[in-house]
């Protein structure tokens, strides 16, 4: 039994005439007769009194009939469901970095919905072995994050934005007025670190280690804003990200030479169909799109 099938049945209870039942389905009267034969047959039993060339239907066809109009309506309701999922307005469920909340979100998010003011987004905040560990498990569609790199397979990844790292340091620390530093001059500095869950972390420590810096850790933390509040107030320098908007009025952001960065794009899973929407999203924030002033 499928949905033609029950549609010939419907169209055939209403109209009570095979030709006038074939001429509204834009189909062969033999076809309706055939369906109809087939659907006798699968539920062994007639559905219809003939009365020469009308039919009517009997008391099983009366009480079919109220369950062909639920079973057309529930294929439409899969129907509608699938592309709820699947189609341009299906929700985009995006994760991104912890440190990229403030300032990549609003203009990834942003910049799609000033053209799809319709679509919805599902948001969700992590590290980046979280980010690619919910893609994997279908929980996420699409991450602002950094490269997945060799290890991880079965992903793909387009760069938006390359962010250099810079010394955060208070207002009036030796460094401030320097055009930059090195790592192997932060040696004997009181440092706020990001926590070693994250993925910065691992970055960093291996910089200062190959420079022969030894630093004081001062405090810990994976929160990128909760790291500058405690350099602005003088705990300790830190090693972040140069900000995309500058706004802290009472830290410095010195480069760090050799230049040093991270890559930050979009990922997303190449063993699964993605989401229309999810398709638009990736096709409109390209790096020159990403770039381009707010």
């Amino acid at each position: 039994m499928d949905e033609q099938t029950l549609q010939v049945f419907l169209t055939l209870a209403d109209t009570e005439n095979t030709r006038d039942a074939a001429a509204l389905l834009r189909v062969n009267q033999s076809n309706v007769s055939r369906a109809l034969a087939r659907l006798e047959a699968e539920l062994g039993a007639e559905l219809f009194t003939r009365r020469g060339r009308r039919v009517e239907l009997n008391r099983a066809g009366e009480v079919f009939r109220a369950d062909a109009l639920r079973l057309r309506e529930g294929f439409e309701t899969g129907r509608r469901h699938v592309r709820q999922l699947t189609g341009p307005l299906a929700t985009v469920r995006l994760g991104f970095l912890q440190s990229a909340a403030l300032w990549a979100v609003p203009r990834l998010v942003g910049s799609f919905r000033s053209g799809a003011p319709e679509c919805r987004f599902e948001l969700r905040q992590g590290f980046a072995r979280d980010l690619y560990g919910w893609i994997a498990t279908d929980a996420l569609d699409v991450a602002f994050v950094t490269a997945p790199g060799p290890a991880r397979v079965g992903f793909d990844w387009r760069q938006l934005v390359e962010q250099r790292l810079t010394v955060a340091v208070p207002s009036g620390h030796r460094f401030a007025g320097l055009a930059s530093v090195s790592a192997s001059d932060l040696d004997g500095e009181d440092v706020v670190a990001f926590a070693h869950s994250t993925e910065l972390r691992t970055v960093i420590d291996p910089l200062l280690a190959e420079a022969g810096a030894r630093v004081r850790i001062a405090f810990e933390s994976s929160e990128i804003d909760t790291i500058r509040g405690l350099v602005g107030v003088g705990l300790g320098i830190a090693i972040i990200p140069e900000p995309t908007r500058p706004a802290d009025t009472d830290i410095t952001y010195v480069p760090l030479e050799p230049r040093r960065s991270r890559a930050l794009g979009l990922a997303w899973s190449t063993e699964r169909a993605l989401p229309r929407s999810v398709t638009d999203f990736l096709d409109h924030n390209t790096e020159e799109r990403f770039a381009a002033p707010s």
